[in-house]
C-alpha cells in the first residue's frame, strides 16, 4: 500500500509492479484455458484460433514482461470484440432498438482505436456497425500473430499466409525501422517497405536473423543500438524519425545530463524514474509534447526537438509518473471512468472527464516535486550549479503554476468521490499527492520573491483563471 512516506521509495514501487505481474499471470492462466475450451473457430477468422492455440502455450510468454504485457492486451480486445459480436447475434433477433446497446460498445471500440478512420469510411459506404467490425476483426487478429513471432517468441513463422504487422509508433517502429523484442534489435526497412506502416510478413526466423514480406523481400534482424548507461541504469534510445538519428549522440548527451541533475538533487526522482521508465523514442511531431501508452510500460516518446532542457528535465518525469500511475491502474480500480467533461483542467484549459483530471493531477505532481527541488536546493541558495538565470526563472516559474493548478483539482476530486467516479483506492492515492502538494506552500511563498515582474504576472493570470472557472462550473 502506497503511503505518504513510502511513494517515492523502491519497495512500494516494486510492489506496484510485482501486482501487475500477477494480473499477468492470472490473466494467461485464464486465457490458456479459455482458448483450449472455451472457443471455437465460429468467433474468429478462418485459421486463427489454431495459430493463436499454438502462441498461448510458448514458454517465452511465462515471464511477466512489458511486450508480453501489450500482447495480452492486444489477445484481450479481440477477445472482447469477439464476444460483443456473439451477443450481438443472440440478442439482434428480439431486439427492436434502432442502435442497440451492444452496437454502441463495437462502435465505442472502433471509436477509440487506432482504426477509427478505417471504421468510419466502412460506415460511410453503407455497412452496418457490425458488418463494419467484422471486417476490420481480422487487422487485430494479424496483430496478436505478427507481434507475438517478431517481438516476443524465439520460434520461427512458418506459412503460406501472411499477417499484417501495424508498426507500433510508441514502441519506436517508423519508416526506416523496426526495433524488435526486449533487446531491440533492429530491422533495416532498406529499401523502403511500400505498404509501411502495415507490413505484410510471411515468416520470421531469428535463428537467421531474418524477416519475410510478400513479394519475396527479406529484411535482415542486427543487432541494435546501444542503450545509454548511468547509475547502472540502461535506458534504450530508439529514434523514430530521420532527426532522430542524425541527433542521437546530442539526445543521449541531453538525457545524461538532465538525469544528472535529477540525481543529483533528488535521488528519490531518479530512483523513481530508474523504476518505471527504460526506452525514450525522440519524436518530431509539432504541438505535441510528450506522450506514452498505459499499454505499453516503459516506453516514453519525449519530444526533444521543440522543447528546451529544462522542459525535457520535466517531460521525462511526466511521462515516468504516467507509468508509475499506469502501473497502479492495470492492477486496480481508481476510477470509475465515463465520459462526462465536467472537470476543469488548469493544463488543457478546457473541460475534461474525471480521467483526465486523475492522471493530470497524479502525473503533474512529479514537475511540481521535480520544480520545487530545484528551486530550494538552486535557486533560493542562488548557487545556479546546473542552470543559467533564464532556466533558473523558468524552474521557479514552474514550480509555482504546478501549485497553484494542482491546489484547484483537489476540490474536484473530492467531489468526484462523492459522486462515485473515484474509487476508495483513488481517493487514498489523490490524498498522498494533496498532502505532499499542500506541504509545498510555505516554499512557494518564498519563491514569489524570486519572480520577475513578467512571471508575477503570470501567476497572477492563471490564479484568476482558475477562480473564474471554478465559480463557473461547480455547483
Amino acid at each position: 500500500m502506497l503511503t505518504k512516506k513510502n511513494i517515492f521509495e523502491s519497495k512500494a514501487q516494486a510492489q506496484c509492479h510485482e501486482a501487475v505481474a500477477t494480473s499477468y499471470q492470472e490473466l494467461l492462466f485464464d486465457l490458456r484455458e479459455d482458448l483450449t475450451s472455451g472457443y471455437t473457430n465460429d468467433f474468429f477468422s478462418e485459421g486463427f484460433l489454431d495459430r493463436l492455440k499454438e502462441i498461448i502455450t510458448d514458454k517465452e510468454l511465462n515471464s511477466y514482461s512489458d511486450l508480453n504485457f501489450y500482447w495480452s492486451t492486444l489477445l484481450e480486445n479481440v477477445i472482447y470484440l469477439v464476444q460483443l459480436h456473439e451477443e450481438y447475434d443472440e440478442t439482434k433477433l428480439t431486439s427492436t432498438e434502432e442502435f442497440s446497446e451492444i452496437e454502441e460498445e463495437v462502435f465505442n471500440f472502433w471509436n477509440d482505436s487506432d482504426l477509427t478512420e478505417s471504421f468510419l469510411e466502412l460506415l460511410s459506404s453503407d455497412k452496418s456497425v457490425l458488418n463494419a467490425s467484422k471486417v476490420l476483426q481480422p487487422i487485430l487478429e494479424n496483430q496478436v500473430v505478427s507481434f507475438f513471432y517478431l517481438n516476443i517468441s524465439k520460434n520461427p513463422l512458418l506459412g503460406e499466409e501472411s499477417y499484417i504487422y501495424k508498426a507500433i509508433p510508441e514502441k519506436g517502429d517508423n519508416d526506416q525501422c523496426l526495433y524488435l523484442g526486449e533487446a531491440n534489435q533492429l530491422v533495416r526497412l532498406e529499401p523502403p517497405c511500400e505498404t509501411f506502416p502495415t507490413l505484410p510478413i510471411v515468416g520470421v526466423n531469428k535463428h537467421q536473423n531474418l524477416i519475410f514480406l510478400d513479394g519475396d523481400k527479406r529484411y535482415v534482424i542486427t543487432e541494435g543500438l546501444k542503450p545509454l548507461v548511468f547509475k547502472e541504469k540502461e535506458i534504450h534510445i530508439l529514434p523514430n524519425c530521420e532527426k532522430g538519428f542524425e541527433k542521437i549522440e546530442e539526445i543521449k548527451s541531453n538525457v545524461i545530463n538532465a538525469l544528472e541533475i535529477i540525481e543529483k538533487n533528488s535521488p528519490a526522482l531518479f530512483s523513481t524514474f530508474s523504476n518505471f521508465t527504460h526506452t525514450i523514442i525522440p519524436i518530431d511531431e509539432p504541438s505535441i509534447v510528450s506522450y506514452s501508452q498505459q499499454q505499453l510500460p516503459g516506453f516514453s516518446c519525449i519530444n526533444v526537438f521543440e522543447r528546451d532542457f529544462v522542459d525535457l528535465i520535466d517531460d521525462l518525469l511526466h511521462e515516468n509518473g504516467h507509468h508509475y500511475l499506469n502501473s497502479i491502474l492495470n492492477s486496480q480500480e481508481l476510477i470509475n471512468e465515463d465520459d462526462d467533461k465536467i472537470y476543469f483542467s488548469p493544463w488543457r484549459k478546457s473541460l475534461r472527464p474525471i480521467r483526465g483530471i486523475y492522471h493530470g493531477a497524479f502525473t503533474f505532481f512529479w514537475a511540481l516535486e521535480l520544480f520545487s527541488t530545484l528551486f530550494e536546493n538552486e535557486v533560493l541558495n542562488k548557487k545556479f550549479n546546473s542552470f543559467t538565470q533564464e532556466q533558473a526563472n523558468k524552474v521557479t516559474l514552474r514550480f509555482l503554476e504546478e501549485f497553484e493548478m494542482l491546489k484547484f483539482c483537489f476540490e474536484d476530486l473530492d467531489a468526484a468521490f462523492d459522486a462515485e467516479k473515484v474509487t476508495s483506492e483513488g481517493r487514498a492515492l489523490i490524498k498522498i499527492i494533496e498532502e505532499l502538494t499542500l506541504a509545498k506552500a510555505e516554499l512557494s511563498v518564498k519563491a514569489l520573491d524570486f519572480l520577475s515582474p513578467e512571471n508575477i504576472k503570470k501567476i497572477d493570470e492563471l490564479k484568476t483563471l482558475l477562480e473564474k472557472e471554478g465559480k463557473h462550473y461547480r455547483l
